[in-house]
């Protein structure tokens, strides 16, 4: 397939395409950098966590053999330094669960992790309505196609600024809407089998790329926390009790991981999107070469995909929205929770 000539281009409002193209930017960027914070955020939660299991239970196991062996041998069998490596042990001890709290109590509003969600359905809604608004016949003309995708930012950005995300910065990267604005196939007119390759097949391969890389994902953790309750049986076995609490505590972060990364449903809605998109693929490959002239084919090629699409986006931003709320309900305070009980 060729690409684009500029040629294609004239009847595009540039100044139009531009706008949309760098709001697609902020957005984008800023999503991406704000679900970095919020995992960065999260995973430094579950580490501390199992950390702080972890000195607990040493300092409750101090006088096991064991134990008592190899801190020996790393201090030489010195009682001041025995003594030492106990109360750094012991400070630890009480730090770790004051961490804890304090960026448990910190996370609803530092990590963001709703700005994220919502900044990259926004992102997705503008892409949407740009490829719509190049595709070749999809608008009856020109005029109607620049009051349509002005009309939508204006409703993306308004919606966007009425949400908590109008309390954050966003990240604009002069450099790199540089190099995309002077991208000819961002700003060019599209024909069918354009839109085919650079809207359709790009976001099919996509859904397929990140279904591998998710699914071996998922069988990691999994596995992990299955090892984990096979060394925790082992530990009973061996009547070592005390150490069964660091990998039930790692379970727990792991399975905890998995909740807010909501990787499985993930999963189950991008097979679900990449089916959807290859029966698009199909139906559009049957058609005889007149009707894929056809500007109603070409209408319903371009929406059906983007109804996929969208479906998709939405069912994320719905699984991920009530994942993320029910994490920011079990870390509130229990007296900040209404109470059931009559007074």
């Amino acid at each position: 397939m060729a690409d684009p000539s500029p040629s294609q281009s004239t009847e595009l409002n540039q100044k139009l395409l531009e706008n949309a193209w760098e709001l697609f930017d902020i957005y984008s960027d800023t999503a991406s950098k704000t679900k970095k914070r919020f995992l960065n955020f999260r995973i430094t939660l579950l580490v501390m966590g199992v950390v702080s299991t972890a000195l607990v239970v040493v300092l409750s196991a101090w006088d096991h053999p064991n134990l008592q062996s190899a801190v020996k041998f790393a201090s030489g069998n010195k009682a001041e330094t025995i003594a030492g490596i106990k109360n750094i042990f012991y400070t630890l001890a009480v730090i770790a669960p004051i961490a804890v709290s304090v960026l448990l109590a910190a996370s609803v509003k530092l990590d963001r992790g709703m700005n994220w969600i919502l900044l990259r359905a926004s992102a997705e809604k503008l892409k949407k309505e740009i490829y719509l608004y190049r595709v070749d016949s999809f608008y009856d003309n020109r005029n109607n196609a620049d009051n349509s995708l002005a009309k939508k930012i204006e409703e993306v950005s308004d919606r966007l600024m009425k949400t908590e995300v109008n309390r954050s910065g966003l990240v604009i990267e002069s450099n790199k809407s540089k190099i995309a604005l002077q991208t000819k196939v961002r700003f060019s007119s599209l024909t069918a089998d354009q839109y085919l390759k650079y809207r359709l097949i790009d976001q099919l391969s996509w859904y397929r790329s990140q279904t591998v890389k998710l699914d071996r994902q998922w069988q990691l953790l999994q596995w992990s926390i299955y090892v984990l309750g096979g060394l925790g049986t082992f530990w009973a076995a061996m009547q070592e009790q005390i150490w069964i609490a660091i990998t039930n505590a790692i379970a727990t972060a792991i399975t905890s991981y998995l909740d807010f990364k909501q990787l499985d449903s993930t999963l189950v809605c991008y097979n679900q999107a990449a089916f959807n998109l290859e029966n698009v693929l199909c139906w559009w490959y049957a058609l005889t070469d007149k009707d894929r002239a056809d500007p109603k084919s070409i209408k319903k090629l371009v929406k059906s995909t983007e109804d996929v699409i969208q479906a998709e986006t939405s069912s994320w931003v719905a699984e991920m929205s009530e994942a993320v709320s029910k994490l920011y309900e079990e870390n509130k305070d229990p007296q900040d929770k209404p109470s059931n009980e009559s007074n």
